[in-house]
């Protein structure tokens, strides 16, 4: 099991080349950090990505961010039972090996308890929508990209005060916020991050031993066992290792 962020539609160069070598053949599952980019235009070209990600047999689990819709909006989308990760996931009958990760919900990844919580504010989204006024053409952008207030609370009434080894987000928490990535010019005042300070109250009162998060193109280290990551594949468990390197297994 290993994991990447903001494929943004180029999953399967992810795939094919990590550090000009070949992925290792024997890796079978890779989780995406939101903004996959397969469900972004909404037309042939998303087909056609999603057609060619379920023709290398790999099995993708996607977080959800936010240049893309909900997976449960998609006109063939069900829930189905995944049992290699012990819950419910979101999957198009004709791709069954793109799983969607339903927000809010814990899983099991290589044995570690693991709570997902999907989606972001896109800063760009006036710039997007200036560009594409017909609506029923593609914008990029998507109007419940981020959580409501409704899913938040439900969020805190179901985990809080639990433990979890893993959290999946697609953005940070906003204590961690990488600030020197911010985009240069770009009035903060108008960004909304009501994402990111819910994110703070899960980190503040969810037990959790690592944070796994995107969002921001890059790969660094937010805070302690809070680490953001882009274009490499990393492996859970090398990642888990690097900062749990006392826990018993």
């Amino acid at each position: 099991m290993s994991l990447v962020s903001d494929t943004h539609g180029r999953v399967l160069e992810r795939l094919c080349w990590v550090d000009n070598k070949k992925y290792p053949p024997e890796e079978t599952a890779l989780i995406i950090l939101g903004d996959a980019g397969i469900n972004f235009y909404l037309n042939k070209t998303d087909y056609k990505n999603k057609k060619a990600i379920q023709e290398t047999g790999y099995t993708i689990y996607c977080v959800r961010g936010n240049h893309e819709e909900r997976p449960d909006k998609l006109l063939t989308s069900i829930h189905i039972y995944d049992i290699e990760v012990d819950n419910y996931v979101i999957i198009e009958p004709e791709f069954p090996n793109i799983k969607y990760l339903v927000d809010g919900n814990d899983y099991f990844f290589n044995g570690h308890t693991t709570l997902v919580i999907g989606g972001a504010y896109s800063v760009d989204k006036w710039y997007r929508l200036s560009h594409f006024q017909d609506h029923s053409k593609w914008t990029g952008w998507f109007p419940e990209e981020q959580l409501d207030l409704e899913e938040m609370n439900e969020i805190k009434r179901d985990h809080f005060g639990k433990s979890y080894d893993i959290i999946l987000t697609h953005t940070a928490p906003i204590s961690c916020e990488p600030t020197e990535l911010f985009i240069p010019g770009l009035d903060q005042s108008t960004v909304d991050k009501s994402m990111e300070e819910f994110l703070e109250e899960v980190k503040n009162n969810v037990g959790w031993k690592l944070w796994l998060c995107g969002h921001y193109h890059a790969n660094m280290t937010l805070a302690n066992k809070i680490q953001m990551l882009y274009y490499s594949i990393h492996n859970l468990e090398d990642l888990w290792n690097k900062w749990n390197r006392d826990e018993i297994k």
